[in-house]
């Protein structure tokens, strides 16, 4: 078998294994470009290079490359895959290879002992960046996963933004005054920490239900903020495994990206070059990412 990527240890990805990723790719991009109406897309031009070469030396080699670097730090994380997690990735390499048409099998030239191999490989690497993260709190305080619900009026002029707050001052509704003043047509938002504007952030995130601010301003506009929910309950909820998600990425990426700069991957560039999709939309087969969670998402 032809070695496409290989690593300074032991760590390998095949031909086969490489061209199941290309498959996925290929019909996670059918579906989005069909839902579009699109049918031609395969031919388009990205920049220089057709979309097909675009997607092949962007995306999927940085992909590629992670896992195989991944793989390469697990051995001196010491993290190895149990029997029991072996059986569950040729379960799943089976479950995913029967999703397969005779066409897209005739694509991939691989059998699902590949697609086993491959499990095997995004499991590691799942299980070494989880090693990277294990010593992060699982906390999230509420000020960090907090989401306010606030109403907004800006104006080009101080003078503008005066009288809309002295209109408020002497009963006026907020939202009424908004819509008639505001330069933006959006008046309510939904703000966690670092989506707003440093200088409206500053001032938000000490306000209570109810409060209009004094006048802000910006190098933009002036601004009047109204809170409407400092804590909404169900969408600080649902940030906070967001919030999660990017403290994990924050801490396993940084020491990632020092492991990479002083570990190369080894490409076979002939064999490389010369793997293509498609041009066709025909190619529907399961996720391959997706039939990998059904048997691990418990797992993490």
């Amino acid at each position: 078998n032809d070695h496409i990527l290989s690593s300074g240890t032991k760590t390998r990805l095949s031909l086969e294994e490489c061209s199941l990723v290309f498959l996925d790719f290929q019909t996670r991009y059918n579906l989005y470009y069909e839902n579009l109406g699109e049918t031609d897309f395969w031919k388009e031009k990205a920049g220089e290079s057709d979309f097909s070469d675009y997607l092949r030396d962007g995306r999927i080699k940085e992909e590629l490359c992670t896992l195989v670097l991944l793989n390469d730090m697990a051995s001196g994380l010491g993290v190895t895959l149990t029997d029991e997690e072996r059986s569950a990735c040729q379960a799943a390499a089976a479950d995913y290879y029967g999703s397969l048409s005779d066409e897209e099998k005739s694509y991939i030239q691989s059998d699902e002992s590949k697609a086993a191999s491959l499990y095997e490989k995004y499991r590691i690497a799942q299980k070494t960046i989880d090693e990277l993260c294990s010593g992060i709190n699982t906390e999230v305080s509420d000020n960090d996963k907090r989401v306010m619900i606030l109403q907004l009026i800006a104006a080009p002029s101080y003078e503008e933004i005066e009288q809309a707050k002295e209109r408020i001052s002497s009963g006026e509704d907020f939202e009424s005054v908004a819509k008639e003043v505001s330069r933006f047509s959006q008046i309510e938002y939904q703000v966690s920490r670092g989506t707003l504007n440093p200088i409206l952030e500053e001032t938000a995130i000490y306000m209570s239900d109810g409060e209009v601010s004094d006048i802000i301003q910006t190098e933009q506009n002036y601004y009047l903020i109204r809170c409407v929910d400092d804590f909404d309950e169900v969408l600080s909820s649902e940030n906070e495994s967001q919030v999660f998600g990017k403290l994990r990425y924050a801490t396993w990426s940084q020491s990632f990206t020092s492991y990479a700069k002083e570990h190369t991957v080894g490409i076979s560039e002939e064999i490389w070059e010369n793997l293509h999709f498609y041009q066709t939309t025909a190619f529907t087969s399961d996720d391959l990412y997706e039939t990998y969670d059904r048997y691990f998402c418990n797992s993490n």
